[in-house]
């Protein structure tokens, strides 16, 4: 009876060691995985990152982690040029194959959700939309309905004019954004050029780059903060 009671305590230690040693390596490789993460992502500062599963030194000996979880506070995304910030951006990552001699990590698939508020939604199209001389300006914000509400200002030959408020959605389609405006809801500006100008500028179709190699944007809803987006793709680099 006494060999069995230590024959249990050897067990136990060893299993208590075990688990130990599986949730340190996990540690280690979580922050491995977030600084080959940085850099592969090209972000100012490492992600939050968490590989699910137990245990974990098993799916490193497969080569397989099942499901692995990417936190941003910011990450820098690109509108025809010109910088976004896309907020609390969050990636799924499912079915990560360890690659190069564990020097790298590819994830079958991913999906993900951000947040672009609105005033940074403002500063990027006052930016592909404005000009010195010729251009708009437009603030945006959440309309009832859950569309965008929009308060257009137009700047001709220098001189500003405030054009009014116009409800528009936001259209997403093969990496490219775009504002749908009917025509007959822009406020009418007494000059049918100004008129036509508006409702071209407005519906112009920006595109997105900049995020993650594999991933694509996949729909833009407004929200009452600002409008969350979500990303989605396969073949996605982690590392």
């Amino acid at each position: 009876m006494r060999a069995l009671r230590i024959s249990l305590i050897v067990v136990g230690v060893l299993l208590v060691l075990a688990i130990a040693a599986d949730r340190v390596a996990l540690y280690i490789a979580q922050g491995e995985v977030a600084s080959r993460a940085r850099t592969t992502l090209g972000l100012t500062e490492e992600p939050d990152v968490s590989i699910k599963g137990f245990p974990f030194l098993t799916q490193v000996l497969d080569r397989h982690l099942g499901h692995v979880t990417l936190g941003l506070d910011d990450y820098q995304a690109d509108v025809d040029g010109t910088s976004l910030t896309i907020h609390e951006l969050d990636a799924d990552l499912r079915d990560v194959t360890i690659t190069g001699g564990f020097s790298g990590a590819v994830a079958e698939t991913a999906t993900g959700e951000g947040l672009i508020d609105y005033p940074e939604l403002s500063r990027v199209y006052g930016e592909l939309l404005g000009s010195s001389d010729n251009g708009l300006t437009v603030e945006f914000s959440p309309a009832d309905d859950g569309r965008l509400l929009l308060t257009v200002q137009a700047s001709v030959l220098g001189q500003s004019m405030d054009v009014g408020d116009v409800e528009a959605d936001l259209v997403v389609e093969h990496d490219s954004v775009s504002l749908h405006v009917d025509e007959e809801d822009i406020p009418d500006t007494g000059n049918p050029q100004i008129q036509q100008t508006i409702n071209e500028r407005l519906n112009e179709e920006h595109a997105v780059s900049g995020l993650p190699v594999g991933l694509a944007l996949d729909s833009a809803t407004p929200e009452e903060d600002g409008v969350r987006i979500t990303v989605a793709g396969s073949d996605v680099e982690i590392g």
